[in-house]
């Protein structure tokens, strides 16, 4: 499974926030094991500069590069 299937309304806002023209963080938080990671590095295409997350705590940090 490689594709991001349902998740519109969070792909909408991720659009909006990478849309603005502006720098913008966004947290992404949640239960363990729902997607988290897989939906922000394919919406993104893998498209950073710096990556974290850490499994447990489930915190992810990425700065984008518009390319």
């Amino acid at each position: 499974m490689d594709r991001l299937i349902g998740r519109e309304k969070e792909k909408e806002l991720l659009k909006k926030f990478y849309n603005s023209g502006r720098p913008e963080f966004v947290a992404v938080y949640g239960r363990l094991r729902v997607g988290k990671t897989f939906m922000i590095r394919k919406f993104f295409k893998d498209n950073f500069d710096f990556y974290a997350s850490q499994n447990g705590t489930e915190f992810l940090f990425c700065r984008l590069t518009l390319r």
